[in-house]
């Protein structure tokens, strides 16, 4: 990633016939000008965006082709790792093409490569499997420690064992592996692995996090009952917050749709909340159990409980919406059914807003574990156990007046109304309050969307969050102030099908194509997509990513301008959807087809974007992998 000539033409004039060895240069002082060495890197951006870089002294460069490649950071901005050539055929390579939508074309040559010793390719697929709920096949891949000891993730093997261990349930493995592992006595890393191990005394699985907890001056956690301690089970002792001089009301807003099991918990970590001027705000979401009966029984003289109820499931964000509007605190929050909070949570964030009456928010850590209180961590493999936790967000009344709430959509809301807050306020204007320690417990639970195949958190790198995460910032970038009409009739910006609540499964036309800025026909495109619509026909487009090119999941941004103007339906794997006419723009040999697509039901064959037929070499396997919505990905496991 050196050009010279393209490194010389930034130095003064005078300078340039005194720099001999231009490589050298950058590497002894030209980076810390600001000069790059390479169009497709830039130091001063990478250095003001990787604090952790900044902070070591180290040449940007160099960091990133030791380090930085392999952990998912960009050399530039708006940059992609396939603009980089010398990472094709790389274990790196087939990694980003996995996530990005082609494990099918991806996986065989990760296989081949791991087959040959190579370390990174081990952790990938150990990762792969991993993030798809396959912890044994994980397992297996990391017991391979001759090649992952040569590779750059050696430092996180251990830990990653750990968490297969955990997931698996594997009591007797899981001894062995802490014997050979040291997290540091008072690390949060060994403290969340011994709360974790289910057959050891309540007591003994808590205390090395509330030596954590008591560090900080919180509250320790304690067992309920003298049962074997479980996520149910938790519980501390009662803590009243420190008198001050200002002490407003706080709502905490809990949207609930058949939470009778999981509510009881919640509703206890809410009610012994040490802050005292609270009120805690149910909504009952057309629940067809006893939830409602359980707010309404524990409202029973107790003044801070409140029931409001959906005739119907609108979903969690329109409840909270609903919650919002009928509010009267100073500062707002939300909180999960399933999730159990510290008693000191509220009290710490509000404390932290008094003393930054700047700042515009505030939000805590999490932990997910399962009902038996392992600690599972995020759903893919990394070194992190703990999380942002998003539904932990609270903020001032006034940020809701000024940008709105929350979009009713059914998943990733969370994370659009964060992002829209610290990009109308900036970064600093959300706090991270004890990001060291979890102030909440966070119920994993397999039938939750987050959980499910078309909405499952792993579509945040391919699929409905991605395209869904993409037009949010669409929008911000197009508005001085981002504000969020829930109850106007039209979306302020496009949301792909499948996070709508009521959306069509029916439409004329379905275009098929490369949607990205890379596709230099997206003209042709366009015109197509207006002919039909003027001519009153529905479309819906269908994003088509190529293996090779990873910003072709990106989609352009006068794409998102043409759904919104022309009210165009946005597909997404998982989706089945009944179409007139399937036109394509432009099709590969079938192997760099995305995994994922549309299962469309076709009226007539497909054909090209000017109504010529199909070769016939692309038409039959075109129509079979559209009536199957794409290909699962074929592993050697499935071969044995």
């Amino acid at each position: 990633m050196f050009q010279p000539g393209y490194y010389r033409a930034q130095l003064p004039r005078w300078r340039r016939p005194l720099v001999w060895r231009p490589a050298l240069h950058f590497l002894r002082h030209g980076w810390r000008q600001g000069h790059a060495p390479d169009p497709r890197f830039a130091p001063r951006w990478y250095l003001q965006r990787h604090a952790d870089v900044r902070e070591t002294g180290i040449n940007p460069l160099v960091h990133f082709l030791r380090h930085g490649v392999h952990e998912g950071r960009r050399p530039a901005p708006g940059a992609v790792l396939s603009d980089l050539p010398f990472l094709r055929g790389t274990a790196l390579w087939y990694h980003q093409q996995l996530w990005h939508g082609h494990a099918g074309r991806a996986l065989p040559c990760l296989e081949a490569l791991a087959r040959e010793g190579d370390g990174a390719a081990r952790w990938y697929l150990a990762a792969w499997h991993y993030g798809q709920g396959r912890y044994g096949q994980a397992l297996a891949q990391l017991a391979h420690e001759a090649d992952l000891a040569a590779s750059p993730f050696a430092p996180w093997v251990a830990q990653a064992r750990v968490k297969c261990h955990l997931r698996l349930g594997q009591e007797d493995a899981l001894a062995d592996e802490l014997n050979a592992t040291r997290f540091g006595e008072d690390a949060l890393s060994h403290a969340l692995v011994e709360a974790s191990r289910v057959g050891r005394p309540g007591e003994q699985r808590l205390a090395p996090l509330n030596r954590l907890y008591e560090r900080h001056r919180l509250a320790p956690l304690r067992q309920r009952t003298e049962a074997p301690l479980t996520f149910s089970g938790l519980a501390t002792r009662r803590v009243t917050a420190r008198p001050r001089r200002e002490m407003p009301l706080v709502s905490v807003v809990v949207p609930a749709f058949e939470a009778e099991a999981t509510l009881e918990l919640a509703l206890d970590g809410l009610l012994a909340q040490s802050w005292p001027h609270l009120e805690i705000i149910v909504v009952d979401d057309g629940s067809r159990d006893g939830t409602a009966d359980l707010v309404a029984r524990r409202a029973e003289g107790e003044p801070r409980l409140r029931l409001l109820r959906h005739a119907a499931n609108q979903g969690a964000y329109a409840a909270r919406n609903t919650g919002m509007r009928a509010a009267r605190g100073r500062y707002v929050t939300v909180h999960d059914s399933d999730d159990w909070s510290h008693p000191q949570k509220i009290e710490q964030q509000v404390v932290a807003l008094l003393n930054r009456p700047e700042a515009r928010g505030a939000l805590t850590s999490w932990v997910r574990t399962d009902p038996e209180l392992r600690i599972v961590g995020p759903w893919h493999l990394c070194g992190d156990w703990m999380e942002e936790n998003p539904s932990s967000l609270m903020v001032p009344r006034e940020v809701l007046e000024a940008l709105g709430l929350w979009d009713p959509v059914r998943v990733a809301a969370d994370n659009e109304f964060i992002h829209r807050l610290r990009h109308h306020y900036g970064e600093s204007a959300l706090l991270r309050v004890c990001p060291d320690v979890p102030l909440a417990f966070s119920l994993v639970q397999p039938d939750a969307l987050t959980q499910r195949p078309a909405t499952h958190v792993r579509t945040v790198n391919h699929g409905l969050r991605h395209l869904y995460h993409q037009a949010a910032r669409w929008w911000h970038g197009r508005q001085v102030v981002p504000v969020l009409d829930a109850e106007h009739p039209r979306r302020p910006f496009p949301a792909p099908l499948g996070n709508l609540h009521a959306s069509t499964a029916a439409f004329d036309i379905a275009v098929l194509a490369d949607l990205s800025a890379r596709n230099a026909e997206l003209q042709r495109v366009f015109e197509c997509v207006l002919h039909h619509r003027q001519a009153g026909r529905s479309v819906v487009l269908c994003p088509w990513s190529r293996p090779d090119d990873f910003a072709s999941r990106r989609v352009a941004d006068e794409v998102w301008e043409l759904c919104h103007e022309e009210a165009l339906g946005l597909a997404h794997g998982g989706l089945s959807l009944s179409v007139g006419q399937l036109l394509v723009h432009r099709l590969e040999e079938p192997g760099a087809w995305p995994d994922s697509v549309p299962r469309f039901e076709l009226t007539r064959a497909p054909c090209w974007l000017d109504q010529r037929p199909l070769p016939e070499g692309l038409a039959t396997p075109l129509a079979g992998y559209l009536a199957r919505g794409g290909r699962a990905p074929v592993t050697e496991e499935d071969h044995a």
